[in-house]
């Protein structure tokens, strides 16, 4: 009798064993799949050129625009990564080509790159700013492995903010982010003392959340596992890989204490980065110098499109009660 119950145990325990072996072969398989989602969201290859209707639905006659303005491609050094980071610089009129002059800097969204922000380009070119856009992670010409919903985004934007400074000292500087690109944008002015170099944000539907927007995919997949078992493996597979955990790129917690005045811009109708993100980064704030637009009816960052006179109207504005 005590042989065989011996023998009953060491089976049961064998068998807990290959299970719970078996169960972290399995999460660990499902973290990779996941990590590997979540961080090659787009490539290079699909972010080269932009739709051809793209800048007739925008409304930029693009030769127009490069007849009209110098574009200067410019490479700097990412200091986080070391890869290289393009970008365009454009010169307003009233710059008499100078980078010595006021700056703004406009970070694309997912599956945009640097030509996609023309448009706005125009906007802040014809308030007399000069213009820096450039391609973010994995986007067109910048060849980083990674996206990480802003983490590591960030890192490109603190460099192009530090090359604003050492060009154009004493000068205002803004950020304009959309979407993924407003993540970026976010998260860099709540890093260390970034916001004290940067005079306005503005945030174009932006991603509050990476943890969200990877559960939404994971529910978007319907594979028949628990979304909650999905999103925890690849958190998991993520800090191992990346050194971070999604909770780690919320952008409502990382704007708490920013002291830059910033303008929200969303839609009730935005089904990509719904209302709740931008309200829910606007009420972090704690200091007074925030602006929340909402609009009712439109899609995800078609304000610019939809609504161009008033987004025109409140960004001046907003400008006009912060900056001038």
């Amino acid at each position: 009798m005590k042989k065989t119950g011996k023998r009953a145990k060491t089976i049961l325990i064998a068998v807990v064993l290959i299970v719970f072996i078996l169960f972290i072969g399995l999460s660990g398989f499902i973290g990779l799949q996941v990590f590997s989602g979540s961080t090659q969201l787009t490539t290079n290859e699909k972010t080269k050129d932009v739709p051809g209707d793209f800048w007739e639905k925008r409304g930029l006659d693009y030769k127009s625009f490069c007849s009209t303005y110098k574009v200067e491609k410019i490479e700097i050094t990412s200091s986080f990564g070391e890869h290289i980071i393009p970008g365009d610089y454009i010169y307003s009129q009233d710059s008499n080509n100078s980078k010595d002059h006021k700056t703004v800097i406009l970070i694309h969204g997912l599956g945009g790159n640097r030509y996609t922000n023309y448009p706005m380009a125009e906007f802040f070119l014809e308030e007399g700013f000069n213009v820096i856009t450039y391609d973010q992670r994995s986007s067109n010409e910048n060849t980083a492995q990674y996206t990480t919903f802003g983490y590591w985004e960030k890192y490109d934007l603190i460099d192009w903010v530090n090359y604003v400074e050492e060009q154009a000292p004493g000068q205002i500087v803004g950020v304009w982010g959309e979407s993924f690109g407003g993540a970026t944008a976010g998260l860099a002015l709540g890093y260390e003392d970034v916001d004290e170099k940067v005079d306005f944000l503005i945030l174009d539907c932006p991603i509050s959340s990476m943890e969200w927007m990877i559960e939404q995919e994971m529910k978007s997949m319907d594979v028949g596992i628990p979304v909650s078992y999905m999103t925890l493996c690849g958190n998991i597979v993520n800090k191992i890989k990346l050194g971070f955990f999604y909770q780690d790129a919320d952008v409502a917690k990382a704007m708490k204490n920013v002291k830059t005045p910033v303008l929200i811009i969303n839609s009730k109708q935005d089904k990509v980065t719904p209302y709740f993100m931008g309200k829910d980064i606007y009420d972090a704030i704690s200091g007074g110098n925030k602006e929340l637009w909402t609009v009712e009816d439109s899609g995800h960052c078609e304000m610019w499109t939809d609504h161009k006179f008033e987004y025109r109207y409140r960004v001046e504005n907003f400008l006009a009660k912060y900056i001038d």
